[in-house]
This record gives structure tokens, sequence and C-alpha cells, in this order.
């Protein structure tokens, strides 16, 4: 028994090694992320509410649902549900303002985003630009779906990411510790792909 576990953290340590050596020969590691893995997690932050600031527009934005989600070369296509709540617009009417109550509305929208990280931030922009327009309710619902729409049709949006736990393993009395740093995020058919350098110490 304590043989066979001995032979296995030694295969182990030996794998490590050679895994250690690859990325420093490369030294980038490439994670690929599979399309089906994104869509669930994007759908378990929802309802996500958008900080988008107008003059016009005040009151709360929300995304409900994401569907028909798909990758592509940089590419990210969608469907959207948006809910706004306590939704007012402001006016200028012979120089005095205005403010329009609507109350709620929901509309649903097809968008192609494109993907942008910088990696000086480590901060991926997401620009969705909306590709058509169906709004929910009553036709006069129409005018106050395209207003919501230009919140956020061609505007970049940021997410920011937080930093990878590091890979810890010991061998005799030596600690080796692999921190990664992303360098490139892109999104391809089926998948996105992040572009990752190691940064290797012992201790």
């Amino acid at each position: 028994m304590i043989r066979k576990l001995c032979l296995t953290i030694a295969f182990f340590l030996f794998t490590f090694a050679g895994t250690l050596h690859e990325a420093a020969a490369e030294d980038v590691i490439t994670l690929m992320l599979p399309e089906s893995v994104i869509a669930r997690s994007v759908t378990a932050v929802l309802p996500l509410r958008i900080d988008a600031h107008s003059p016009s527009v005040q009151g709360d934005i929300i995304i409900k649902s994401i569907t028909d989600f798909q990758l592509n070369n940089n590419q990210l296509a969608c469907r959207l549900r948006l809910g706004g709540t306590n939704l007012g617009f402001l006016a200028e009417i012979a120089g005095h303002e205005i403010k329009l109550k609507v109350g709620a509305v929901e509309i649903d929208v097809q968008t192609n985003a494109t993907l942008r990280y910088d990696a000086a931030q480590q901060t991926l922009f997401v620009k969705p630009v909306v590709k058509n327009l169906s709004p929910g309710g009553k036709d006069a619902n129409a005018d106050i779906g395209q207003a919501l729409v230009a919140l956020l049709n061609g505007k970049e949006f940021p997410i920011t990411l937080q930093n990878l736990d590091p890979i810890i393993a010991k061998s005799g009395a030596k600690t080796i510790i692999i921190n990664t740093r992303i360098t490139d995020i892109k999104a391809q058919p089926e998948a996105l792909r992040l572009s990752l350098v190691p940064l290797i110490s012992a201790k």
C-alpha cells in the first residue's frame, strides 16, 4: 500500500516537472474553455444589472436571460432579454426639463458582441451590437425599447478578472509555486481561449 502510494507520488512529481519544463519552453500556457461551460457560467450570474448611464434615461436595466449563446472568431452572439423597471425619460421642451414616467418594459434583442482584452488592466471588454429589436407587449413599447438598446449598443462594458489561484507542489524540501497571468483572451468557434504566462518560483 505504502509502496504504491510512493510510486503514485513519484509519477505525479515527474509529470509535474515535465509540465514545468514545457511551460518554460513555450512561455505560454493555453487554456480552452468550452462554449457550454461559458454559457452555464453566464446564466449562473443572472439576473444581471447593466451599469449603463445616460442623461436621458433613468431606472434599472437588467439582463433577465441569455439564450442562443454562440462563440465565433473573436465574437459572441446571443439573444438577450432585457428588463427595465422604474424607467423615466428626461426631455427638454421649451427650455424646461420634463421627466416622463414609463414604469416597466421587457424587450428581446439579438446581439453580436466583440471581445477585447486589456492585459495591463486584466480586463475583458465586451462591446455588444444589436442586430434586431423585438419589443414585448404593445407596439407603443418600440420607442422605449429603442431607447434601452441605445444604452448598450456599441458601448464597451468592462469585466475585471480576478487572479487565478497558484499551483503549489512540494518536492522534498522544496515548494514549487506557479502563478499565472492572463495575457490574452480570444473567442473562437465553440470555445474561449485564454493565454497565460507562468511565473515559476521555488522556496
